[in-house]
């Protein structure tokens, strides 16, 4: 039954007499800047970037969980392979487009190429036995760009995650008073930095082939961060508007892991001797 209701072309729908918009993803772990890149595409007027349309609890619109609603299924057909693709085709419908978008595309997480987001976080290279092989043709048929984001500093990735736990707000729109700092666990710190390690090394094997920009967090919210733009509007076959790119999110922490980490002493202590101590600086 499935296969008779989702086995659909993979190609999306091509505009009538005019080229189509390019087709990008925003992809990374999280913490990695992906937010910041998506808000700031979305700042030009000839590129959308949508947000997690595949997250089962996205309160976003467009998203899978309403296109379920909308077309009578239950939302435990996400994890069909061939689904979140019906999915996408219907979302990137080119005719109904403006003329003048230039691209379109969404944020995707590394673990939401998996048909378990949930258990291939926990685990990426289980999680890749589980990848939706139909999402991995669909980016490759389609051409679809990746924005690759990446942050050098995996530790930073673990404390930026505890700093928006600990607060509430995963991405700051306003600058918030108070003690930003959190106590990073000892137990288990080590393996923590390991799975993000692994969640990368299968991401990377999953895009290889695939048209893709690299972005590092470090670099776009530098000095770098000018032509950090420039690079991803050109892969769009777009122009920086004259003012340039712009976003809502501020940074409110430090950058010094020791201003933010309450407990750096022992974690230094922690990771000293392993190959995690160049996360220390």
């Amino acid at each position: 039954m499935f296969a008779k209701i989702y086995r659909k072309n993979l190609k999306v729908t091509e505009r009538q007499g005019s080229r189509r918009p390019i087709l990008f993803v925003v992809f990374g772990n999280q913490r990695t800047g992906s937010t910041l890149i998506t808000t700031k595409l979305n700042s030009h007027s000839r590129i959308i970037c949508y947000e997690e349309v595949l997250l089962p609890w996205a309160d976003s619109d467009p998203s899978l969980r309403d296109w379920l609603v909308a077309t009578g299924r239950p939302q435990w057909l996400r994890a069909v392979p061939g689904v979140r693709t019906s999915f996408l085709n219907a979302l990137f419908d080119i005719n109904g487009l403006p003329h003048d978008v230039g691209a379109i595309g969404f944020k995707l997480m590394y673990n939401q190429m998996s048909l378990w987001p949930a258990f291939a976080y926990l685990a990426p290279r289980a999680g890749q036995l589980l990848q939706d092989r139909s999402l991995r043709r669909w980016l490759s048929v389609n051409q679809v760009v990746i924005v690759h984001t990446l942050r050098r500093n995996s530790l930073k990735v673990l404390v930026s995650h505890a700093l928006a736990a600990q607060s509430g707000r995963f991405h700051s729109r306003d600058p918030v008073a108070g003690n930003h700092a959190v106590i990073i666990p000892l137990r288990g710190l080590k393996a923590r930095l390991r799975r993000i390690e692994r969640a990368e090394k299968v991401a990377c094997a999953t895009i290889l082939g695939l048209p893709t920009v690299e972005v590092f967090y470090e670099d776009y919210i530098g000095t770098d961060g000018a032509d950090q733009d420039i690079r991803l509007c050109a892969a769009f076959g777009q122009t920086v508007p004259k003012d340039g790119l712009s976003s809502p999110l501020r940074k409110i922490s430090s950058d010094d892991l020791r201003d933010i980490v309450e407990n750096y002493d022992q974690v230094a202590a922690c990771l000293s001797g392993t190959r995690f101590e160049r996360f220390l600086t």
